[in-house]
């Protein structure tokens, strides 16, 4: 659009100084511009008439949002015998939305003439001011072709102001007129201001006995823009999750709710009723609230922040109280039990009869509440308190039971074992039933199945050679039984004496070796285990005999066993047929005696723990005696 539009105002008033104000811009958002403008007042003096007058073209500006434009040929703002004020084509601009404001205004020839005086020409002027939302503000002024009493000036940010003066003459001879110019582009945070000039006249002097000190007779602007950053546009509010999604009816319960854009401003309803303590979080990204009382059902929670909302599903649900477990615990209390139910999440307390429970934990959805039961005795009710004073009782009262008997060991069967342990062992006694822990010289067994009150059974840990303490360990104390059992070696046999004997048994055998137990160790010969009754055994374990039983002719290995274990069967008796050798010493070597067939008999001797080469050499030399005898006997007979 192109307009010759220019507004002035005229008065009476004379003499003081002029102020031209910037163009309007004092809200965020706003922005104005102004492409010339004059304010002029000349006193009557020495016969002149003066003037008052306010005149401008190509004021613009717009607040909040929007945009206002102008764009036309001005013509003279002032037109008088004392003052002569106009402008060519005069183009502004001012414009704001929610990413910026900006402002501009632009000349194209300008003229100030006063008394008869050419104060000041410019070919174009030009102002720029632009304010983003989340930059820094900018500002630019630019004047050309500018004159002062007909001398050229230059105005820009290295020489932002410039000021000359000149007598007038005729009626006003002995006054100074002076012209001051001012550029100016300032910017804060969030504003920007650009003038391409100020022009300022003023009086000094004194005509037809008039003092002048410093008056302002003119005031006139080119080109000027100013803009004031918007304020950033909230964010919509935006919910995405809350936790816990259920709570009680009786309301107390504090809930999280995620989303974007939440602002101090925020507030939370439940089924149209304000939540309480509501916190945002610095980030805007999350607040918590308490929630009040409300009736059973699915209900809206409404999140509202800088005038926006948003809401997600949230159920109430009524407390109830449906389970206790365990329901039973020593009178000591100590006992962590388990309340189940619904809408449990509000509690704020549990009572075992009329004492409080030290509450541990309450589950997200509310479907359970965990306490540690506190000392009583007898049967107690279990109650659960919530806000309002609701409160709700437990299907099943709790029992206190009575303090269990201090226990006490009486007897270990069996009393030994190996030392690699995994020996079932019973421990007898009293009071076992609430043993938790059996040790071995403080080595913790495995408990087999339930403890009861008399008995506890145990699978041995390893141990060393050596007796042992039992130690039982129950809820009311613990009991010693000191050198109770005995962990025994894996018995050794390092000889047999005598090493054979005949298939008939009945031979007394001595074996000698080491963790030989008296009165508990069997020998297993021929696949016969021999009773520990019918075996003897030295104090210190180291000897035993025993009579072998019938067994066929040949090797036959010996065993030892104890409740440490069984020894290798590297020992060995041998057995021999009626007439056999007889004797010798398992494993040191063995002597045998044989005749040689003509009423003598010779010695034999050999080694090793397997007889049958002795047997043998044995039957040689009795061949070979027998032969000897007869050939003997023939040559007595021949002489």
């Amino acid at each position: 659009m192109r307009f010759a539009a220019m507004s002035i105002a005229a008065g009476t008033a004379l003499g003081g100084a002029l102020v031209v104000a910037s163009p309007a811009a004092a809200a965020p958002g706003d922005a104005a511009a102004v492409g010339i403008s004059a304010d002029v007042a000349v006193p009557d003096l020495a016969g002149i008439v003066g003037l008052t007058a306010d005149a401008s073209a190509g004021a613009v500006s717009v607040a909040g949002t929007g945009t206002d434009e102008f764009d036309g040929d001005a013509a003279a703002l002032v037109t008088a015998a004392v003052a002569d004020i106009g402008a060519g084509v005069v183009t502004t601009s001012a414009s704001s939305d929610a990413t910026r404001s900006t402002a501009a205004a632009e000349i194209a020839g300008a003229s100030i003439e006063l008394f008869g005086l050419d104060v000041l020409t410019a070919d174009a002027a030009t102002a720029t001011a632009t304010c983003p939302v989340g930059g820094t503000p900018t500002s630019d002024a630019l004047l050309t072709g500018l004159t002062v009493f007909g001398q050229g000036v230059t105005l820009d940010v290295d020489t932002p102001t410039f000021s000359n003066a000149t007598a007038l003459t005729g009626a006003l001879a002995g006054v100074t007129l002076t012209v001051d110019l001012a550029r100016t582009t300032t910017t804060t945070g969030t504003t920007a201001t650009a003038t391409a000039v100020v022009a300022t006249v003023t009086l000094d002097g004194t005509a037809a006995g008039v003092t002048l000190t410093d008056d302002a007779v003119a005031t006139v602007v080119l080109a000027q823009a100013n803009c004031e950053t918007p304020t950033a546009a909230a964010a919509p509010v935006t919910v995405a999750d809350i936790t816990p999604g259920t709570g009680p009816t009786t309301g107390g319960q504090t809930v999280t709710i995620t989303g974007s854009g939440f602002g101090d401003d925020t507030t939370v309803t439940f089924a149209g009723v304000p939540a309480t303590d509501v916190t945002v979080a610095a980030d805007g990204a999350s607040l918590t609230a308490v929630t009040p009382a409300g009736p059973a059902g699915t209900t809206t929670a409404v999140v509202t922040s800088g005038g926006t909302s948003d809401s997600l599903p949230y159920v109430y649900v009524a407390p109830t109280v449906t389970a206790l477990a365990p329901a039973e615990g020593p009178a000591a209390g100590g006992t962590t039990v388990t309340i189940t139910g619904t809408g449990l999440q509000a509690a704020d307390e549990v009572r075992f009869g009329d004492t409080l429970a030290d509450v541990q934990s309450v589950s997200d959805d509310g479907t359970t509440i965990v306490v540690t039961a506190p000392a009583g005795t007898g049967l107690v009710d279990v109650t659960v308190g919530f806000p309002g004073d609701t409160l709700l009782t437990a299907p099943v009262q709790f029992r206190y039971a009575a303090a269990a008997a201090t226990p006490t060991v009486t007897g270990i069967s069996p009393a030994a074992g190996p030392t690699a342990g995994g020996q079932t062992v019973v421990v007898s006694g009293t009071g076992l039933a609430g043993t938790t822990e059996v040790t071995f010289d403080g080595v913790p067994a495995t408990i087999v199945g339930t403890p009861t009150d008399t008995s506890v059974t145990v699978t041995t840990p390893a141990g060393t050679t050596g007796t042992a303490d039992v130690a039982v360990t129950g809820p009311d104390g613990t009991a010693v039984a000191a050198d109770a059992y005995a962990y025994l070696p894996v018995p050794a046999v390092t000889g047999a004496t005598p090493g054979s004997g005949p298939t008939t048994g009945g031979t007394t055998v001595t074996l000698t070796g080491d963790g030989f137990v008296p009165g508990a160790t069997t020998v297993t010969i021929c696949g016969v285990t021999i009773d520990p009754a019918d075996v003897t055994v030295s104090e210190d374990g180291t000897e035993l005999t025993f009579t072998t039983p019938a067994c066929a002719a040949g090797r036959a290995a010996i065993t030892v066993s104890t409740a440490g274990g069984t020894s290798d069967d590297g020992t060995a008796f041998a057995y021999l047929a009626a007439g056999g050798a007889t004797g010798g010493t398992a494993g040191d070597g063995t002597t045998g005696t044989v005749g040689d067939g003509s009423g003598t008999t010779g010695s034999l001797a050999f080694t090793g723990s397997d007889p049958r080469a002795g047997i043998a050499a044995a039957l040689t030399l009795l061949l070979l005696g027998a032969a000897t005898a007869v050939f003997g006997s023939r040559r007595r007979r021949s002489v």
